[in-house]
């Protein structure tokens, strides 16, 4: 069993951190309840926590890594829906139901607390504890709404900058603020995520780049002018994120790293 880590993001954002002995601290209420003693299991790389479709018999806090949610039609084709990451709750939405609404990947390493769905209930149900779950599902609706929008109105450079921005904010929540962003999903799921083209993201990164938004290194995304992004997600046509043809053209060139970046659409940006 792991040690108690109440200290680190993954345990203090935690839904159950409350009632979770993993969780317990040297300054825990003694008269707190505290009744949870989840396993953790790691899933490498491309595997699936939770499939689409099957029943749900548990949820998963993420300690460590992070997971996107994939949505498949009957048709075949497929979509990426929200990314998660530590601290969050994989499987919530569907606690009410009797199967997976969506596929939950890991897309690196990814080690998560199992929570057996009888005993989420049973504890999320309880007035104490309701309202923080409901405040989570609220949130979640609200990102979802919010991407909607963004899909259906905003373009391509808004939806990209908002989805960085929101990275700098989970980041902040996570007491990280300032520190270059570890990514983890592709640009294809980035696509995906934002209903856009692979060449369209590809494009719109080297842009932001270029005109000193932000800078990539391998894995490593540091956000440079954050004014620059919220402006550019207010309003793209009054920023310059085209750079002159001269310095694209002699760059275009060049390898680049792959980036890749990982967060939840908000509903504002903080």
């Amino acid at each position: 069993m792991t040690t108690p880590q109440a200290d680190i993001p993954s345990c203090s954002l935690c839904l159950f951190q409350p009632v979770c002995r993993n969780a317990e601290t040297t300054h825990a209420d003694a008269a707190r309840e505290r009744t949870l003693v989840p396993a953790r299991i790691l899933w490498r790389a491309g595997e699936s926590v939770h499939r689409q479709g099957r029943p749900v018999l548990a949820l998963y806090p993420i300690h460590q890594g992070s997971t996107k949610s994939v949505f498949e039609s009957p048709l075949g084709w497929r979509q990426v829906t929200a990314f998660a990451h530590p601290g969050d709750v994989l499987g919530l939405e569907d606690l009410d139901g009797h199967a997976h609404c969506t596929s939950a990947v890991a897309m690196r390493d990814t080690r998560c607390c199992v929570v057996p769905v009888e005993a989420a209930r049973e504890h999320l149900l309880r007035a104490e504890h309701r309202e923080h779950m409901l405040a989570i599902l609220r949130r979640n609706t609200e990102r979802e709404r919010t991407l909607l929008v963004a899909i259906g109105s905003m373009k391509a450079a808004q939806r990209l900058a908002m989805l960085l921005l929101d990275l700098s904010v989970e980041q902040r929540r996570r007491g990280k603020a300032g520190a270059a962003l570890t990514l983890a999903m592709s640009r294809n799921d980035i696509a995906s995520y934002l209903g856009l083209t692979l060449e369209t993201v590809s494009r719109l990164l080297a842009r932001f780049a270029s005109v000193g938004l932000i800078t990539v290194r391998q894995r490593q995304l540091r956000i440079v002018d954050p004014d620059g992004l919220c402006a550019v997600y207010e309003d793209p046509d009054r920023v310059p994120i085209r750079p002159p043809a001269t310095a694209t053209d002699s760059a275009a060139g060049s390898p680049r790293p792959q980036p890749s970046l990982a967060g939840v659409i908000r509903s504002s940006v903080a």
